[in-house]
C-alpha cells in the first residue's frame, strides 16, 4: 500500500482532487494508492462528492475531519489552518502507515509516485527536494543548498513522531512572534536538518526554466539534474503566487493542471475581462517564452484515469 496524505479545505479541495487525479493517471498500480485527505471543515456535500467520485477509480481515499492547532490564523497568513494540519498527521493515520508521501495541492503529478518512496533514505526521516528560491534561508542560519520545499516529503512516521513536531514549531513560531515568512516550511527546516536530498525532478519548480536559461552561477553543480527535471519531471509544483487556477498564470505547463482538474468532479473556471491593450502585448511576449518552455518538457503525460468501479471507499 502506498499512503498519500493532502490537506484541504472548501477553498483548496478541488486541487487535491486534481492532484490526486494526475496521481492516479501516472500510477502502475493505482489499486495500491491509499488517499488520507485532512480536511478542514469540508461540507457534507464536498464529503459525499469526494466519496461517489473514488467509487469509479481503483484508489482508495480516506478522509479525515482534522482539528487545526490553536495558532492565530491571523499569523498564519495566506497559508491558513488546512495547511498546517500536516504537522500533526501522525495523530491521524492509522499506528499501521511507517512510510508516507504528503503532497501539496498546487502541484500535477506526471510519475509513478511509487518510485518516489523507493529511495533509501540512509535513515533520514524525511526526504524532500531542495528550494530553489525566494525564502532568504540565510535568515535562518542556513545555505541555499540546506533548504528544502516541504511541498513534496517522504516521511518516516516514526522519526516524524520521534523529533515531536507539533510542540518544535509551536515552540519556533512563538520564538519567532509568527513572523516567518513560510511558517511550516521554515520551522520544519529548523527541525530536519538531516533530511535526505531527492532529484530535484520530484518537485519541479518554476525558477528551475530562469536557473538553467541564465545558467544561475550559484546552481552551477545543479544544471545538469534542472534540465533532466525541466525534460522530465516527476512532480511540477506550482510555486509562486500565479497559480494555474488562475487567469493569469504563465507557467507553461499549467494547461496539464487544468486538464486534471478535468477529469474531476470539480471544473475548471476563470472568467476575466479582456485586458487592456498595453498588458495584452505584455502577453503576447510571455506566451512566446511559455510555448518555448513548454515545447521542453519530452515525457508523455497519462491524460486519462483508469476506471474500476468498486462497491464502495472508505
Amino acid at each position: 500500500m502506498i499512503t498519500i496524505v493532502l490537506c484541504a479545505d472548501e477553498g483548496y479541495v478541488d486541487k487535491a482532487a486534481a492532484v490526486m487525479a494526475s496521481t492516479i493517471c501516472h500510477s502502475q498500480t493505482p489499486e495500491a494508492l491509499h488517499f488520507y485527505l485532512l480536511g478542514y471543515q469540508l461540507s457534507t456535500h464536498t464529503h459525499q462528492r469526494l466519496h461517489n467520485w473514488f467509487t469509479t477509480l481503483p484508489a482508495s481515499l480516506t478522509v479525515i475531519e482534522a482539528e487545526s492547532s490553536s495558532w492565530p490564523e491571523s499569523a498564519l497568513g495566506r497559508f491558513g489552518p488546512a495547511a498546517m494540519l500536516r504537522l500533526g498527521m501522525h495523530n491521524w493515520l492509522p499506528s499501521s502507515c511507517q512510510k508516507v508521501i504528503y503532497l501539496d495541492c498546487d502541484l500535477v503529478v506526471l510519475d509513478d509516485i511509487a518510485n518516489v518512496s523507493s529511495f533509501d533514505m540512509e535513515g533520514a526521516p524525511i526526504a524532500s527536494v531542495a528550494n530553489l528560491q525566494g525564502t532568504e534561508q540565510s535568515r535562518m542560519g542556513l545555505g541555499f543548498q540546506d533548504y528544502f520545499n516541504s511541498g513534496v516529503l517522504v516521511v518516516d512516521l516514526e522519526g516524524w513522531k520521534a523529533r515531536n513536531v507539533l510542540d518544535q514549531v509551536d515552540r519556533i513560531l512563538k520564538q519567532h512572534d509568527y513572523a516567518l515568512n513560510y511558517p511550516d516550511q521554515d520551522a520544519l527546516n529548523l527541525i530536519f536538518q538531516d533530511w535526505y536530498r531527492l532529484p530535484m525532478r520530484w518537485n519541479m519548480q518554476p525558477y528551475a526554466y530562469p536557473a538553467v536559461e541564465k545558467k544561475v552561477a550559484h546552481y552551477a553543480n545543479w544544471q545538469k539534474e534542472l534540465e533532466h527535471a525541466i525534460r522530465e519531471p516527476a512532480i511540477v509544483h506550482f510555486i509562486g503566487a500565479r497559480k494555474p487556477w488562475h487567469a493569469n498564470s504563465r507557467h507553461p505547463l499549467t494547461y496539464l493542471y487544468q486538464h486534471y482538474l478535468s477529469l474531476t468532479p470539480w471544473q475548471p473556471s476563470v472568467s476575466v475581462p479582456p485586458p487592456p491593450l498595453q498588458q495584452r502585448f505584455k502577453q503576447m511576449l510571455a506566451w512566446f517564452k511559455t510555448q518555448r518552455r513548454r515545447q521542453q518538457l519530452q515525457c508523455k503525460p497519462v491524460l486519462q484515469l483508469p476506471l474500476h468501479p468498486k462497491d464502495s471507499t472508505t
